[in-house]
């Protein structure tokens, strides 16, 4: 099955317009734009060493204190099945994670619990790897199409999160919804529009249609980031923290 539209890699290159596309694009992918609302605040609060679990291209480090140790994991077949490979990034087969137990003092992953067969396992694995008192950080989809086809597997709630956090050894839980029901309506509504634009002839001119509605629904989705007035329970996805127990 073929992704009817498929989201551009997640990397800032080492061109300019390569950075500088991926600094724009939180302005116009209302996933990433809220992912980084809450991303960024705890990167730059990180000090020692941190592990980003599919970290694809890296693209988030540049956002680490000076002084932090970074390092990168990543599936064996990213590069065959994604396109991402990066030199300075460890790449394993997928199971155990290739570090001794309590090696690092913070870990993270974005929007990559879903593509993980087994998330029981890699929640447990992650939690081997911290210290004790390490902090974890990371993000989900919930409102978003199938992806990545068929390395796809899950969609979760606060409720499964939270079970399966647990039980992989974590306390000091806090997950945050990221948008809410309007935010979630012009995201659909954007998604729509950049498709259209990326197919035919007459679905390029809906596009172009359809292009007043998209550049509205984005501005409403950054002004719902500030100050949301919809309903939370059906959101973008979910960012969480978590602490592995002393």
């Amino acid at each position: 099955m073929a992704e009817s539209f498929k989201t551009p890699p997640n990397t800032p290159g080492n061109s300019f317009w390569g950075r500088l596309r991926f600094r724009l694009r939180p302005l116009f992918d209302l996933q990433m734009a809220s992912l980084m609302k809450t991303l960024t605040p705890w990167l730059a609060n990180r000090a020692g060493s941190v592990l980003e679990v599919g970290c694809g291209g890296a693209p988030y480090r540049q956002y680490l204190p000076d002084g932090c140790k970074y390092q990168g994991l990543d599936w064996s077949g990213a590069s065959k099945a994604f396109g991402y490979e990066v030199e300075e990034v460890t790449y394993y087969d997928g199971n155990k994670f290739p570090f001794p137990p309590n090696y690092f003092e913070s870990l993270f992953h974005t929007e990559v619990l879903e593509h993980i067969q087994d998330p029981h396992e890699f929640l447990r694995q992650c939690h081997k790897v911290l210290v004790d008192g390490g902090n974890l950080f990371f993000s989900v989809p919930f409102q978003a199409r199938y992806h990545y086809i068929p390395y796809d597997y899950w969609r979760f709630t606060p409720t499964s999160l939270r079970l399966l956090l647990e039980e992989a050894g974590f306390e000091n839980i806090e997950i945050k919804e990221r948008g809410d029901d309007i935010t979630v309506a012009g995201y659909k509504v954007v998604s729509v529009f950049y498709r259209l634009l990326l197919g035919s002839w007459p679905e390029k001119f809906c596009g172009c249609l359809l292009a007043p509605i998209a550049g509205l629904c984005l501005v409403i989705g950054q002004i719902g980031f500030r100050k949301p007035i919809g309903s939370r329970d059906d959101c973008l996805g979910y960012s969480v923290t978590a602490v592995k127990k002393g």
